[in-house]
């Protein structure tokens, strides 16, 4: 029981190098302009690119930890993403850090997309959810401390600094993958192109087709997007249209990550008490009420405290909806998790980029575009989540039992 709590810890870690990944030079922005001779545009763009590496390396390292393995696979993503941490280290030239960015992300999408098989290979359903809890408290704190280390990092050792730590920090992972993480994926296999190819097919048709895995998969992507919604729009609504300063603005952005936190917290608490659909179809509507409600508080300009309470309260149900649709979207596979968990992040991310696309189009001196679409997209959200829960009326609702149907 000690071992698989360290696995867990790790599997957190592996989660947590992309929050820091992301986070952490945030501050060194301005700096990174005079460094690079370029605006601040092109240092944003390096965000940009990270997410596209780790939206297309999920697809790759999925199917191949199916394959040849768990371990070998996670070997050669944190070796790329320390890589590109020790690159950006020493480049000053824009370009180069856009590809290493890529290349960073490439590798530690490895940890994200392999960490979700290997829980659901260790745990049933109903235990998964517990972990990926579990990863979610430990790993929720990074958006919390990690602007305030990279401010840290940048006054005492320069910009570049954050990339030390993050490839010391990937190095450290690597080794405590060697140490403690076990092999779990029993299928892998010898390399066979044609076995394998007809294999990826066989596996990417059972997993499209799987209604549970599209429902799941649909709610976690918008609430990673209503997610990433907010944290982009956030400085503008607190500091621009409200005036707080920075450090204000750190303790309000700080408050509300810990409904990340709570909800990691409660979620294995509330399942114990009612079923994992009803508490998916609950969260749902708990979205959709914050965001409703946040439109009705932005329109009125009725009070600061009630937004920051509304945008607590989505935070809240976005927590309680990451480790239940993770769950839902990955055990009904016994094969293929690998390619599952792939598919399932590159879909979020894709959802991500679509939906924070179209907001950023809609920028004006206003916050309504933000609290419109994530109020739109919660709709959404509640209509899978509804319709999932009429789908298993029928049959049971309990987490640790399936239905034939449900065991592909």
């Amino acid at each position: 029981m000690r071992n698989l709590s360290i696995v867990v810890f790790i599997l957190a870690l592996l989660n947590t190098l992309e929050s820091l990944s992301i986070d952490l030079y945030l501050p060194a922005f301005p700096s990174m302009e005079q460094i690079f001779q370029t605006d601040i545009g092109h240092i944003q763009i390096s965000i940009s690119v990270f997410f596209a590496g780790f939206a297309f390396g999920q697809l790759l390292w999925g199917p191949l930890s199916d394959r040849t393995g768990r371990k070998p696979m996670l070997y050669c993503g944190l070796l790329l993403f320390i890589v590109g941490a020790a690159a950006i280290f020493f480049t000053e030239n824009i370009y180069v850090l856009w590809a290493m960015r890529f290349l960073q992300a490439f590798g530690g999408s490895a940890g994200i997309v392999i960490g979700r098989a290997i829980v659901i290979d260790l745990y049933d359903k109903k235990r998964s959810v517990a972990i990926f809890s579990q990863q979610s408290q430990i790993s929720g704190i990074a958006p919390i401390i990690a602007p305030l280390l990279g401010s840290v990092f940048l006054k005492f050792w320069g910009w570049n600094s954050s990339f030390a730590f993050l490839g010391i920090l990937g190095l450290i992972t690597f080794f405590m993958v060697y140490k403690y993480v076990p092999e779990t994926n029993s299928r892998a296999s010898l390399p066979d192109t044609s076995e394998d190819e007809k294999r990826l097919k066989d596996h990417l048709r059972m997993i499209i087709s799987n209604k549970e895995f599209i429902s799941s998969t649909m709610i976690g992507s918008i609430a990673f997007a209503s997610l990433i919604i907010y944290i982009s729009n956030a400085p503008f609504l607190f500091m621009e249209l409200h005036g707080f300063s920075s450090g204000t603005f750190s303790l309000i952005f700080g408050f509300n990550s810990l409904a990340l936190i709570t909800a990691a917290y409660l979620t294995p608490k509330l399942i114990k008490r009612i079923s994992d659909i009803k508490l998916l179809l609950a969260a749902t509507l708990l979205l959709l009420a914050a965001c409703g409600l946040h439109i009705l508080i932005s329109a009125t300009d009725l009070s600061v405290v009630l937004e920051i309470i509304m945008l607590y309260l989505s935070l809240l149900a976005i927590g309680i909806l990451f480790p239940i649709t993770s769950a839902h979207a990955l055990s009904p596979f016994k094969e293929g998790r690998g390619t599952a968990a792939a598919v399932m992040g590159f879909m979020q991310l894709m959802v991500t980029f679509v939906l924070s696309g179209i907001a950023g189009l809609l920028e004006a001196d206003s916050i309504m575009p933000m609290v419109m679409i994530r109020a739109s997209i919660a709709v959404i959200a509640v209509w899978f989540a509804y319709h999932s829960f009429k789908s298993k009326q029928p049959s049971t609702e309990s987490l640790g039992e399936e239905s034939p149907q449900e065991a592909v």
